[in-house]
């Protein structure tokens, strides 16, 4: 299989997560394909990936992803990628915040027989958490080299 071919199987993720018809993620996804998350979770199966996504979906009802750079060499895709949406649903028990978010991530994506067969996701779990409120927003970098002073954090 091609990289550009491997790159399409990858839009067309996007663009069925994004259509919400999740019936139509076996036509690009293997049911033994296996998701890991930015936070270290691990989702074996299919089944399970969807499941994730759908309680994202539950939680950010406008949920949308946004291809931002596709990079590919043999198997492996690496997507950037923008998620943005309102935090309308409890999400990994964090209640509603009503706060949109617009957060920055990267995956690596292996394909094989022409299917999505492993997604890693990257992010800045400690950003996102933020951006929902649920750590304060003096957030910042630490250090004393840095200009802020050293870390600050403030678990609400």
């Amino acid at each position: 299989m091609s990289v550009d071919n491997n790159k399409e199987i990858v839009r067309r993720l996007i663009n069925i997560l994004n259509s919400r018809d999740l019936s139509k993620m076996d036509e690009v996804c293997d049911q033994q394909m296996v998701y890991r998350t930015g936070s270290g979770d691990e989702y074996p199966g299919l089944d399970n990936y969807r499941q994730a996504i759908e309680a994202s979906f539950e939680a950010f009802p406008d949920l949308e992803f946004s291809i931002e750079e596709l990079l590919a060499e043999g198997a492996k895709v690496h997507m950037v990628y923008t998620m943005t949406g309102t935090h309308s649903g409890e999400y990994l028990g964090i209640s509603p915040s009503h706060r949109s978010i617009v957060h920055r991530a990267s995956s690596l994506i292996t394909i094989d027989n022409s299917k999505v067969v492993e997604q890693v996701d990257y992010y800045d779990w400690l950003e996102f958490l933020r951006q929902l409120g649920a750590v304060s927003e003096e957030v910042r970098p630490g250090g004393d080299e840095w200009p802020a002073g050293g870390a600050v954090l403030r678990v609400r």
